[in-house]
């Protein structure tokens, strides 16, 4: 009896450190994106999430941080993140239109008026169970963490030709971020160029690009403001979606509590981003004047003509979608029903 007493005890003992051990272990997230260090995406969204899930986690989880394209392309970001390059990465449907047709109808231009409402939509259309959801996100083995849009796109051009009106543009090379946008641009008489963000700065150098359609913010983020002579105010082009999401087979062999401690931070996060987003488009957009550049509202004249433009390329990507045997005319329904009665400012308190 004493011999298998010693025996319990020691494997009490064992135990006991084997499940201290467990818990001791830390979880290492590997986050990729394609911006450069700084970028206000990084600013307002990545440095805040890696913050608050380690301060949630009291440290058991460390987000390691890989910006720049470290891990990879941002076109390839899909394709990293279901093999498991990287655990979180940064997605944009508009670069992989192949994969994630429907999540572009955020780039359709004149749906809604302010950030939030857009974001909102959004929102409404990827959450769990729900069409996107179903359609895009899981079945390209991805669930979103953090999901939103930036601010409406702007006209920026940065060659000689003189911004007057939108006619102005007409034969331009103008770059895009491809899917919805293609259709905008071709719909002014200019010429879709598809560039990744890190490329817009030495396309416009060679003269390469003419344009592009770019949040304000973007340009700063990539240092363009040297080179743009002259842009637009006030009006929706579209936007894209920006997404955080996480390998559906990591998510899995996640954790239950930390499952919800990353959906529910990245809930938080998405939902107050237009709040943030919105101010620092604004103040990139005073940087643009107090540069000198020419920064012009479109006419009367030129939002009736833009307005019919903008409804003949929603019609027209909703029905290539649906010849395809893609949902296209039913997920442009739900999302301008949904930013129709979306709120027009942030939930919650600002972070």
């Amino acid at each position: 009896m004493g011999r298998l007493s010693i025996c319990v005890a020691v494997f009490a003992i064992s135990m006991a450190v084997a499940v201290s051990s467990a818990r001791a272990e830390k979880i290492v997230l590997r986050l990729a994106d394609g911006m450069p260090t700084g970028h206000i995406i990084d600013r307002l969204v990545v440095e805040p999430f890696i913050k608050e899930v380690e301060k949630a986690t009291d440290g058991a989880v460390e987000i390691q941080h890989f910006p720049a394209e470290q891990l990879g392309k941002s076109r390839d970001m899909l394709m990293l993140t279901r093999s498991g390059v990287a655990d979180i990465g940064f997605i944009v449907p508009s670069y992989m239109s192949d994969r994630m047709p429907l999540t572009a109808v955020t780039e359709l231009p004149g749906i809604f008026q302010t950030t939030c409402q857009g974001n909102a939509a959004l929102r409404e259309l990827t959450k769990t169970g729900s069409i996107l959801d179903e359609q895009e996100f899981k079945s390209n083995g991805i669930r979103p963490l953090i999901i939103f849009l930036l601010p409406a796109y702007q006209l920026i051009l940065s060659s000689s030709h003189r911004l007057n009106d939108l006619k102005d543009i007409e034969g331009l090379k103008i770059r895009t971020p491809g899917g919805a946008m293609d259709l905008t641009v071709l719909g002014m008489g200019a010429v879709p160029i598809r560039v990744a963000p890190p490329e817009i700065y030495e396309s416009m150098s060679r003269g390469t690009l003419d344009g592009a359609l770019l949040a304000y913010q973007s340009a700063v983020s990539y240092h363009l403001l040297p080179l743009i002579k002259s842009g637009t105010t006030g009006q929706d082009f579209g936007t894209v979606t920006v997404t955080f999401s996480i390998g559906i087979k990591r998510w899995e062999a996640l954790p239950p509590q930390v499952q919800k401690t990353l959906a529910d931070i990245g809930r938080t996060i998405s939902e107050q981003a237009c709040g943030p987003f919105d101010k620092a488009e604004s103040e990139s957009i005073e940087k643009m004047r107090a540069a000198g550049v020419r920064l012009l509202s479109p006419h009367d004249s030129d939002r009736a003509a833009l307005d019919a433009a903008f409804d003949k390329v929603r019609v027209d990507w909703a029905r290539k979608l649906d010849n395809r045997g893609k949902p296209g005319s039913v997920i442009l329904s739900a999302f301008m029903a949904a930013a129709a009665v979306a709120p027009s400012e942030p939930s919650g308190e600002q972070r």
